[in-house]
C-alpha cells in the first residue's frame, strides 16, 4: 500500500475556469484508480469539511480519508460522522481577528468548523469567492456556539495588507499561520497539513517509515506536508518557492500518478 495526499483547490479542482471545468476531472480518474488499486488517497485541504463537501458539490467520496483545515481535523470521507481529531482555536484568537479587521477595507474575517457550519464575521473586500459562497454571517454572540478551527483573512486584492496580516497573526504567539495565494489562516498552534497527515496515519495504525507517501499541492500551506514527503509535487502555477522545495513540477496529478502504482 501506498498513500497520496492531494491539496484541493490549485490542485484538482480551479474555480476560475468557469462552469464545468473547474474540476481536472482526468486527476481524480487517476485517484480513482490509485484506490482501486489498494492505495490510500487523502485529501489535505484547507478548507473545512463543509466547505469542501459545498466545493464537490457533494460527498467527499474520491478520497479514503480527509485531512481538514490545515492539519486542524482529520475524518473519514464517508461513514464516519465524529472527526477522528480536531483541535478547535482559541476563541479569544477569532475575537482578536473580528476586533482587527471587522472595519478594513479590503479584508473579510471569516471562521470555519470541525462541525457543518462556517461562518463570515465581516467583509469588506467588495469581492465575490465561490469557497465562502455558502457561510453563514455570524456575530460575536456566536462565537461560544461553535468549535472553530481554522480563522481565514480573506485579502484578495492588497498585497500590502495581507502581508500585514501575516505578521498581525503571527503577533498574536500561541498560533499557527499558513498562507496561501489570497487567504491567510489562522490555526491552534502546531498545525499543518503535515501534521495532520502524520497524526492521520498514527490514528489508523500505520508505520510512515513503512509507506511511500506521494504528496500534490500548489501553495504555501502545503509546504509542510511536501517535507514528509517521499516525493513532492507542485505545478507551473504554484509560487516560485513552492516549486523550488518539491521533488517535481508537474502539469496535472493524472501526469504522474499512475507511474507510482
Amino acid at each position: 500500500m501506498k498513500i497520496a495526499a492531494f491539496d484541493f483547490d490549485g490542485t484538482l479542482h480551479f474555480p476560475g475556469r468557469g462552469p464545468g471545468a473547474a474540476f481536472d476531472r482526468p486527476s481524480f480518474a487517476a485517484i480513482d484508480a490509485w484506490r482501486n488499486a489498494g492505495h490510500l488517497a487523502v485529501c489535505a485541504t484547507g478548507r473545512s469539511g463543509t466547505a469542501l463537501t459545498h466545493g464537490l458539490g457533494g460527498p467527499a467520496d474520491a478520497f479514503d480519508y480527509l485531512v481538514l483545515s490545515n492539519g486542524a481535523v482529520a475524518a473519514a470521507a464517508t461513514g464516519r460522522p465524529d472527526p477522528i481529531f480536531s483541535y478547535p482555536l482559541d476563541p479569544a484568537v477569532l475575537e482578536a481577528a473580528v476586533d482587527e479587521y471587522e472595519h478594513r477595507d479590503g479584508a473579510a474575517v471569516f471562521a470555519t468548523t470541525d462541525g457543518d457550519v462556517d461562518g463570515v464575521f465581516a467583509d469588506n473586500t467588495g469581492a465575490t469567492s465561490s469557497l465562502t459562497g455558502h457561510f453563514t454571517p455570524m456575530t460575536r454572540a456566536d462565537i461560544p456556539l461553535h468549535r472553530f478551527a481554522v480563522v481565514p483573512l480573506w485579502i484578495p486584492r492588497d498585497a500590502a495588507l495581507r502581508a500585514e496580516a501575516v505578521a498581525w497573526a503571527r503577533g498574536l504567539g500561541d498560533v499557527t499561520v499558513a498562507q496561501n495565494h489570497t487567504y491567510v489562516d489562522i490555526m491552534a498552534p502546531g498545525r499543518s497539513k503535515g501534521a495532520g497527515i502524520l497524526e492521520l496515519l498514527a490514528a489508523l495504525g500505520i508505520d510512515r517509515g513503512g509507506v511511500e507517501l506521494y504528496t500534490f499541492g500548489d501553495s504555501w500551506n502545503d509546504l509542510p506536508m511536501h517535507a514528509i514527503a517521499d516525493v513532492s509535487h507542485s505545478f507551473p502555477h504554484s509560487p516560485a518557492e513552492v516549486r523550488a522545495a518539491t521533488d517535481r513540477v508537474i502539469g496535472s496529478v493524472a501526469e504522474v500518478l499512475p507511474t507510482y502504482m
